[in-house]
């Protein structure tokens, strides 16, 4: 089980999204992988499309300061009535990019599997 790097909730498989973090860009140049779960890939893709501004200080998936964030409205998990709740989370243009590829990349699995 791991934890969706944006909602928090466990699953038994999540969609790898290589993201730049600049706070190990020296060890790692060419990125880290970052786990989301299908809801959250989804409300990205759709948060991608709609390009919402947001206030906010760093990129809630790769921590990159200073750049242009984009609202994500993100339903996070909890244990009463009505067992979800509305979170706006904010990401950068290059971590939407790279929940783009990452999608481009389970449909094409998809197709391969289904052949």
């Amino acid at each position: 089980m791991a934890d969706c790097e944006l909602c928090g909730a466990a699953r038994p498989t999540l969609c790898p999204v290589k993201v730049n973090d600049p706070g190990v860009k020296a060890a790692y140049p060419t990125g880290t992988w970052r786990g989301i779960n299908e809801e959250c890939l989804q409300s990205c893709h759709e948060a991608n499309q709609n390009r919402v501004p947001i206030k906010g200080k760093k990129c809630d998936l790769c921590g990159i300061k200073n750049a242009p964030l984009f609202q994500v409205k993100i339903q996070v998990p909890i244990f009463q009535e009505p067992f979800h709740r509305e979170v706006s989370k904010a990401l950068c243009e290059s971590c939407f990019e790279a929940c783009e590829d990452t999608i481009k990349r389970r449909e094409a699995e998809k197709t391969e599997a289904h052949h």
